[in-house]
Formats: C-alpha cells, structure tokens, sequence
C-alpha cells in the first residue's frame, strides 16, 4: 500500500511538471511570436481597445462616482439605518448621476459658449501683439538683445501662416477625421454612462466574483493576506483619484475667484486650464500657468506677471495646506517617484499617464515594500522603513 502511494505521488509529480513544462513552452511560444508580428499583434490590441472603449470608459466611470455614491449611502443612512438598503442605493446612484449630468450640461451650456468667447479673444489680442512686436522690432530688440525678433516673427510668417494656407487639401479631410472621431467619442463616453450605471449597481456582485476568483487560484493560506493587498491597492488608487479631483475644482474655483478679483482676462478659460493640469501632482499649476503667461504676455507683461504670481501663491497653498489636507498620506512617495511616474506616464500616456503614473507607482511601491519587509521578516531582519 505504501508503495503503491509512493508511485502515485511520483505519478502526480510527474504530471504536475509536465503541465508546468507546457504551459512554460506555451508561454514562451506566444511570447516569441507577439514579439514577431509586433505590428499585428499592436494593431489587433488597438482595435480590441476600439471595441471595448464603452466598457473601459464606463468601469472608470464607475471606478470615479461610485465614492460620491458611497458618500451618499452614509448620508442615507445617517437618517434611517438599517432599512431600504436597495431604495437608498438607488436613490444613491440617482443623485449622484444628477449631480455629473448637471455638471456637463453646465459645462455645455453655461461655460463652453464663454470659452469660445475667450479663445476668440485670445486670438484678437495674439494678433495684436503679433503686430505690435513687427512695427516695434528695433525697440524691443534694443530691451532683449539676445532674440533677434525681425528674424523670429518672419520665420512665423512664412513658415506657420504659409502652410496653413497653403494645405487646405489636407485640412479639409483631417478637419473631417476629426469630426467623426468627436462623434465617436460621444457615443463611447455615452454609451459608457450607461455600463458605468450598471457597473456601480452590480457592483458588490462584481466584487464578489472577483474574490471567489482569487481565492480559487491562491493558496488558500495566502488568499486573505492577497485579497486585503488587493484591496489596500484599490484605496491607494482611487483615494488619489477622487482626491485629486477635489482638490483640483477647488483650485480650479479659487483661481476664477482670485483672477475675477485682479480683473485678468479670460478668467474662466484660464481657470479652466489650472483645474485641469492640477490633477498632475506638484507640476500640476506650472504646466497649466505656461499657456496664460505666454497668452498675457501679448496683451500686456503686466499682466504676465501678475497671473504667474498668483498661480506661484496657488500652487504653494495647494501643495502645502489644500492637497495634505484632502489627500493625506495616500501615495506616501517621495518628489523624487513623483517625477519618475510622471515622466514615465506621460512619454508613453500622455496626459492621462501623467496623472495616473503617480498612484500607479505609489501602488508599485507599496507592492515592493510588503515584498521587502516578508523577506525580511523570513530572515529575521529588522529595518528601518525608509519610505
């Protein structure tokens, strides 16, 4: 009897390494040839992310409101617990859509007539100072010896102001393209709204599914300790999100305050870009004050100056008091990563990766430090955690 478990143990090893040698060769084999048909392979995943755009749009969605909808609920339950569980997320669900359809309908008909306005303005006042740096090009010449102005301004004209007019053949189609692609995305970002509905209300049974899957392909002994990294992960990345937009509207809204108050031109046009860039972590407020210092320097340095300080005062209040007070210690990373996930993001995302590379490192971080310290803890070694 013994002996005949023995062989059967052997027997399951020996299976055991086989499918581990398989799924090995399978592994290495897909590697090889994605890496030999790269292009394919890119051109496939880009059309996969074509196809499956509403449901990406709609689990971010989803993955952004749902803490407005859990606010919510705890406002619900304050008033009544324990009762009308269903009703009171619904009716969760409902106002806090409201409140984001409200939002972009604002931003529609409110806010996106007065941006026309102002970008209409911001090209009056470019051509004006266009005009005035080409009849004064000695004076200011004389103030800033080293550009040579004369040069620069005709360089302009014949390169930029020539191709435009010259390349109506290919603005018309790219003008077209684009048309479609901006229908294309209203209907992603709409149809996405509704999956982000269904996402928020299936969501505990989505979340269920989730941990069934984890616990049946963990060791049962790790399957806890897994499910609470994944779900410490979760709270780093989307605190940060929600956060951050926070933070980023009410800096958005306090720098339409303080531009109004100056009298700056362009004040919510301007805001608007400061609210925007603002969810990119500490360079946030720089990137987005370089357009309005560059746009206030052809109507008046004055003005140039003024709006550069306030944004300098902004940043400083945001990074100093508003952002610590909303986001805490939820990425816990040093300036230096700050800077690395925004490079990094950025050269490969864009503007997007710009903003999600941070909590994505910070959430890399976090991984790496568990990993250390379990090492650590295994050999017995006990070291200060330098964050």
């Amino acid at each position: 009897m013994e002996k005949k478990n023995r062989v059967m143990e052997m027997l399951k090893s020996l299976v055991s390494n086989i499918w581990y040698m398989v799924m090995l060769v399978a592994i290495c084999t897909a590697v090889v040839v994605i890496i030999l048909n790269w292009g394919k392979t890119m051109t496939a995943l880009g059309r996969l992310i074509k196809i499956l755009a509403p449901f990406i749009i709609g689990f971010f969605l989803a993955y952004l409101i749902k803490p407005l909808v859990a606010l919510f609920k705890n406002l619900f339950n304050l008033v009544k617990r324990g009762s009308y569980m269903k009703v009171k997320k619904a009716a969760a669900v409902i106002l806090s859509y409201i409140i984001i359809v409200g939002m972009i309908a604002i931003i529609i008909i409110y806010i996106a007539p007065q941006i026309r306005d102002s970008l209409k303005g911001i090209g009056h006042s470019v051509i004006r100072g266009y005009n005035y740096v080409s009849t004064h090009k000695e004076e200011m010449n004389a103030m800033i010896p080293f550009i040579n102005l004369g040069d620069f301004m005709e360089y302009i004209k014949n390169n930029l102001g020539s191709r435009l007019l010259d390349q109506g053949e290919i603005v018309v189609p790219y003008v077209y393209e684009m048309s479609s692609s901006i229908a294309a995305v209203f209907y992603n970002i709409l149809m996405g709204l509704v999956i982000s509905i269904y996402m928020i209300l299936d969501g505990r049974n989505l979340i269920n599914h989730l941990k069934r899957g984890v616990f049946a392909i963990v060791p049962k002994e790790k399957s806890e300790s897994v499910w609470a990294t994944m779900r410490e992960c979760n709270h780093i990345f989307n605190g940060f999100l929600f956060g951050k937009a926070i933070d980023s509207l009410i800096i958005g809204i306090i720098c339409l305050i303080a531009m109004s108050i100056l009298k700056l031109p362009f004040a919510l046009f301007m805001s608007l870009i400061v609210c925007i860039t603002n969810m990119i972590p500490y360079f946030g407020p720089i990137i987005g004050a370089i357009p309005g210092v560059i746009i206030y320097l052809f109507i008046s340095p004055k003005l140039s100056l003024i709006f550069a300080i306030m944004i300098l005062i902004l940043q400083q209040f945001d990074g100093l008091y508003l952002g610590p007070k909303i986001l805490g210690d939820l990425t816990g990373i040093k300036p230096l990563w700050v800077i690395f996930g925004i490079t990094v993001g950025g050269a490969y995302f864009g503007f997007v990766g710009m903003f999600l590379g941070v909590p994505t490192v910070a959430v890399i971080m976090y991984l790496l430090n568990l990993f250390v310290e379990k090492k650590l803890h295994k050999k017995g070694i006990e070291l200060f955690n330098s964050k």
